[in-house]
């Protein structure tokens, strides 16, 4: 007969000053990271699109492992934002490290109790149009391309085209791309108060919808510095009934990117 094990989790609406308004991720503090079948079982019921498993070091600082509910991997980084949340809530300590394999997240909680984790800047290459990316995006205009290891940044002119633009994503599938990030200068139509607004869809690790991803944008800070000129920005998740921003500091080793985070839910899981 298998013993029941209880863990304590979490979902957390990340981006958002208001639960339900960002996207939701799931965090769960473990005893060791050693069960990745279980981890994933529990990502594919939970189906947030990150879940996050922390395993509390005793030093101050947290070892993390991540999944979709399709695959393991750190792909978008909410839940990284989410997993910080939770910490300070539980510790109420203002500056820690999040561990993720290799890679090490320092994390800041702001005088206004916002979320602010350094990651290190990126380089971003040239790339030539994919086959039937144009039929994926139902023919829209692509003003530029630009990728970052299994991520295509794509802009586009419009919006207002944006909001609407819903992509073909059996097509988007067969691209070579774990995911896609589109992308436009929201100054082209609108008096908006940011800079950019994005849209990210990742068909390969099983999240077909608009999705706002802060790893995402840490390449968009890279694109948009050598476009705009500037290295701070504000940027907006384009999405029915979601209010999602988050912020953007740009220099050439870090980027710095700070937001909102609301919890909305916490429970005990049982295995």
């Amino acid at each position: 007969m298998r013993l029941l094990t209880t863990m304590n989790f979490w979902i957390v609406d990340t981006f958002a000053k208001e639960i339900f308004q960002g996207i939701p991720s799931a965090v769960f503090f473990v005893e060791n990271l050693d069960n990745e079948e279980l981890f994933q079982n529990i990502a594919m019921e939970i189906n947030t699109p990150e879940t996050i498993f922390l395993k509390d070091l005793q030093n101050g600082d947290f070892e993390s492992i991540c999944f979709t509910p399709k695959s393991k991997g750190l792909f978008l980084g909410n839940s990284l934002f989410a997993a910080a949340k939770v910490i300070y809530e539980k510790t109420r300590s203002k500056e820690f490290k999040i561990i993720s394999g290799i890679r090490i997240f320092v994390v800041k909680i702001t005088d206004s109790n916002q979320i602010q984790i350094r990651f290190s800047t990126v380089n971003l290459n040239k790339v030539t149009m994919p086959l039937n990316l144009d039929k994926a995006l139902n023919d829209e205009i692509i003003v530029s391309l630009a990728e970052c290891k299994d991520e295509l940044i794509i802009e586009i002119r419009s919006p207002k085209r944006l909001i609407n633009l819903n992509p073909n994503i059996d097509i988007l599938s067969n691209i070579g791309y774990n995911s896609f990030v589109i992308t436009t200068d929201i100054h082209f139509e609108t008096n908006a108060d940011y800079d950019f607004c994005t849209k990210v869809f990742a068909p390969k690790l099983g999240l077909y919808n608009s999705l706002f991803s802060p790893i995402a944008n840490t390449k968009l800070a890279a694109y948009w510095f050598n476009r705009m000129n500037k290295n701070q920005f504000v940027s907006a998740l384009v999405a029915e009934n979601k209010n999602t921003y988050l912020h953007i500091e740009y220099d050439d080793e870090f980027t710095y990117i700070t937001g909102d985070c609301s919890i909305s839910t916490s429970g005990d899981f049982r295995d």
